[in-house]
């Protein structure tokens, strides 16, 4: 029993987890009869049990994965600082920004020259499952896609997000919405788990959910961690201390772009391997006997490639191995440029 608006997008959640069904028709039917269900109203109290998260303890309980950097090259690097220059010099640091639309702007510089390393193959959309007025106030989400397949969201929510309880349902939101992303791609025979970028204009941090409808158990939900301990990386707004040196930024603007490029280069692998996967399995229950075709395994060795390349490649310039890093990186975006996926849509 629904008892109150605030229930109503548990709920679905819950039905998501249960049963199958047309969630257009189901928003239109929400819309007909005026009601507004937005995963940015699910509290943690109701939502973490779902992760086997207790809330009590308020998202402490929360397991860690591993994040690791990957190295991109100079070249794509100094492009980026580029764009975010411009950008601030455009609409000003984070902290200024009066709107939605400047912060949507000035954040695409950290993600528009990675995504093009990806040629199409990865793209963004700017959606969210339960639309709602509430769900776009204070908040920006592009969901990233690998052949259909949702595999990375990214949710900017409000700046200035001080109070424990205002982080607690920024959490909240996220479980949402991976939650019900993930159910999308269940429901196109899609499994890989996903990964979730937060930013409150002041950090990004990384998490990821693994659904295990198959296993009919709960998801789970896990906190990137660096090798160092860290759970966050902060954003430096040089243009408010202009005595800051230029290094610094250009550090953490690093760290930053680098952390997200191994989120995109591990599920770009991942999405392909789930794709593959599904063409397998539709080919079996058709009674298709065939193999596919050589280009598609030989796709997913140039992604695994590509982020073994990428992940020596910082390791490798943490060691002062400057020459050899800079070989890996870019042979890094030489497996990515590979066009072996062209023939993979109609092999499957």
């Amino acid at each position: 029993m629904v008892e109150n608006e605030d229930k109503a997008e548990i709920m679905i959640l819950e039905l998501m987890r249960e049963y199958s069904f047309n969630l257009s028709r189901l928003k239109d039917l929400l819309r007909q009869n005026h009601l507004e269900v937005s995963l940015s109203k699910v509290q943690y109290a109701d939502i973490a049990p779902i992760v086997g998260l207790e809330a009590v303890v308020k998202g402490d309980d929360i397991l860690a994965f591993d994040m690791f950097r990957a190295r991109l090259p100079n070249s794509v690097f100094n492009q980026i600082v580029e764009d975010l220059r411009r950008f601030s010099a455009q609409y000003g640091p984070m902290s200024k920004h009066e709107n939605e639309e400047a912060r949507a702007c000035y954040l695409s510089g950290y993600f528009n020259r990675i995504i093009a390393l990806f040629s199409g193959l990865l793209f963004n959309t700017p959606e969210t499952i339960l639309e709602g007025g509430a769900t776009t106030k204070d908040r920006i989400e592009y969901q990233f896609k690998t052949f259909g397949g949702i595999t990375v969201v990214f949710i900017q929510a409000k700046l200035d997000i001080g109070s424990l309880q205002e982080r607690i349902t920024c959490l909240a939101q996220v479980i949402a919405e991976c939650g019900a992303c993930a159910w999308m791609n269940y429901q196109n025979g899609f499994h890989v788990p996903i990964m979730a970028i937060w930013c409150d204009g002041k950090q990004f941090c990384f998490f990821k959910f693994i659904d295990r409808h198959l296993e009919h158990v709960n998801p789970q939900f896990f906190w990137g961690k660096f090798a160092n301990g860290d759970r966050k990386l902060s954003i430096d707004e040089i243009e408010l201390r202009p005595g800051t040196d230029s290094r610094t930024f250009v550090r953490q603007t690093r760290q930053i772009c680098e952390s997200l490029y191994y989120v995109f280069l591990f599920e770009y692998q991942s999405g392909l391997e789930a794709y593959w996967k599904r063409g397998v399995e539709k080919r079996k229950a058709h009674g298709i006997e065939r193999e596919p075709t050589p280009e598609w395994p030989m796709a997913t060795v140039h992604a695994k490639a590509a982020l073994d390349e990428a992940l020596s490649a910082w390791n490798q310039i943490n060691r002062g191995n400057l020459t050899e890093s800079k070989i890996s990186a870019e042979r890094a975006v030489q497996l990515l440029a590979e066009r072996y996926i062209e023939s993979c849509h109609s092999s499957l």
